[in-house]
């Protein structure tokens, strides 16, 4: 490689790292999630062991190096630690994501992409506003993201057990979904990765038998330890979420996905647009072009002129839609699909690039793309400085300050947003759907399946609800609010949002503007602040 080429992914990797610590240090954005497993980070941090709730072995965080790490950057505890450990996870998220870019981009280099594909591609990544935002707020989409490149890269180029074992473990130690990610690029490696510099036949099956071998070893330690410290590896979040599609629901929507994909819509179709953009406040074209996007990679395996990487890059997004079809339509699950998105465009470019009718059309393409990404991510900055200062700052955290002050050490507070009302009450949460909650899950399972049918069953000394959560308990079960509660505090931000007069996807903060926290009856009196 010459002087020139080898710069250039370093300077993708600075550009994509900068993106993201830009965006940290203009909106502050921290994750409700984060807060959620960050109460269990600190409490093994003080000596409480790795739960929410001290006293109670409840496996309530999803990702290991999610938690473990912010653990050890609160270690030593202080006044503002949970600022200092995500900041800390932060500078470290930020340089996965510059090593993933660094990976990908050096890679297609090397395979000998035309500038204008990897400098495309590899910007429509970097500017992504998902991809950027959950690098910095606190989630582990950017350790997910750099072993997804990891694996590709194995997978289509290395052909050796070591790096594939890194990828496979690297991706368990993120999340425990992980696997399914590595199967997808299995899966469509062994349909496609044959013409990959990598695939060598004689080579790759033995590599990546050995490959997940290793990785399975090096897995298996946390598997070991979750067994004996929870009674089982599997996240109690992944129990509580589990039953989150209706009967019968299921099957249809995986069956139908191939058809839904060209005709009609999918999950898939949204991983490119801002997150919760379904709230509105944001131009309906945007979708159009998400789809588009989507759709192109997800259907570039078809093309035999897309080189072989490509195609495995295009095939395994294809068979992800599958799987983000069934889980939750939650936007963090998101970015590390969208980078095999971004490299089987980066394959798409090239194949454009080395027609001579298309050379044109396809760096306009790709040009506008880039463009609208990084006009995604300005909006998206302001919005999401706007929810932190407005809902996050001023409204979640001072909830749960109030909640702190008036409600006995034993109270337990019903509500659906566990992590700042949760972290900063530090009172035990009965959530909804139960990812810190047990009995939540078991109350779940014994039938009551609404808000009210829940609260009734549990008897939480506190509600917080949103307006309409609030509603829907009043139509189902009238005396439960209006004998067996009562309204303590009214917490409102409405007209503080109603005052920032451009705000792309308001709707999003719209959605929180109001709790209505309830005391229940016969509790014992306030405390006095």
């Amino acid at each position: 490689m010459t002087d020139a080429a080898q710069r250039f992914p370093l300077i993708l990797a600075g550009v994509a790292a900068s993106a993201c610590l830009g965006f940290a240090a203009y909106t502050g954005h921290t994750w409700e999630d984060y807060f959620i497993t960050f109460r269990s980070s600190l409490n093994l941090a003080s000596g409480n062991g790795l739960v929410y709730q001290p006293g109670e072995r409840v496996h309530t965080f999803t990702s290991p190096l999610g938690t473990l790490l912010p653990a050890l950057f609160a270690a030593g505890g202080g006044e503002h630690v949970a600022v200092r450990a995500l900041w800390w996870f932060r500078l470290l998220s930020a340089a996965a994501a510059g090593g993933a870019v660094w990976l990908a981009a050096r890679t297609l280099v090397r395979d000998g992409l035309a500038p204008v594909a990897v400098g495309a591609a590899c910007a429509m990544w970097a500017f992504d506003p998902k991809m950027v935002d959950f690098a910095i707020n606190g989630m582990e989409s950017a350790l997910l993201v750099l072993f997804v490149v990891i694996a590709w890269w194995a997978l289509t180029h290395r052909a050796a057990p070591w790096p594939i074992a890194l990828g496979f473990a690297g991706l368990q130690w993120t999340r425990p979904d992980g696997v399914v990610f590595f199967a997808a690029l299995a899966a469509a490696g062994a349909f496609f990765g044959a013409g990959a510099p990598g695939g060598n036949g004689n080579r790759r099956w033995p590599a990546l038998v050995r490959g997940v071998g290793l990785g399975l070893a090096l897995y298996l330690p946390w598997v070991i330890c979750a067994s004996v410290y929870y009674g089982s590896p599997i996240p109690h979040t992944v129990q509580a979420k589990i039953s989150h599609h209706p009967p019968g629901e299921l099957a249809p929507a995986l069956l139908l996905y191939p058809w839904r994909l060209l005709f009609g819509h999918t999950a898939l179709h949204d991983v490119f647009q801002p997150a919760y953009s379904f709230f509105g406040g944001w131009p309906a074209v945007l979708a159009w072009t998400s789809r588009l996007v989507a759709v192109g990679a997800a259907l570039a395996w078809l093309l035999p002129s897309v080189r072989s990487a490509g195609r495995v890059a295009s095939a395994a997004f294809f068979l992800g839609g599958f799987y983000v079809e069934y889980i939750p339509r939650s936007p963090w699950y998101y970015p590390a699909w969208q980078v095999l998105a971004c490299l089987a465009w980066a394959f798409l470019f090239d194949a454009a690039a080395q027609r001579g009718n298309l050379r044109r059309p396809a760096r306009i393409a790709a040009g506008m793309l880039v463009g609208l990404q990084v006009a995604l991510l300005l909006g998206v900055a302001w919005q999401m400085k706007a929810q932190q200062s407005l809902i996050e700052d001023g409204h979640r955290t001072k909830l749960g300050q109030w909640l702190r002050v008036h409600a006995a050490p034993n109270d337990r507070v019903y509500l659906e947003p566990l992590g700042y009302i949760g972290f900063f009450s530090g009172l035990k949460m009965l959530d909804h759907p139960g990812l810190a909650s047990p009995e939540v899950v078991a109350a779940r399972r014994a039938g009551a399946r609404t808000h009210a049918q829940v609260v009734a069953a549990l008897r939480p000394e506190w509600l917080v609800l949103r307006p309409d959560q609030a509603g829907q308990i009043r139509a189902e079960n009238p005396p439960l609010l209006e004998r067996d509660y009562g309204l303590a505090r009214q917490f409102d931000v409405r007209a503080d949002i109603d005052s920032i007069r451009f705000l792309p996807g308001r709707g999003y903060l719209e959605f929180d503007a109001v709790f209505l926290v309830y005391r229940r009856a016969m509790a014992p009196p306030l405390s006095r602040e």
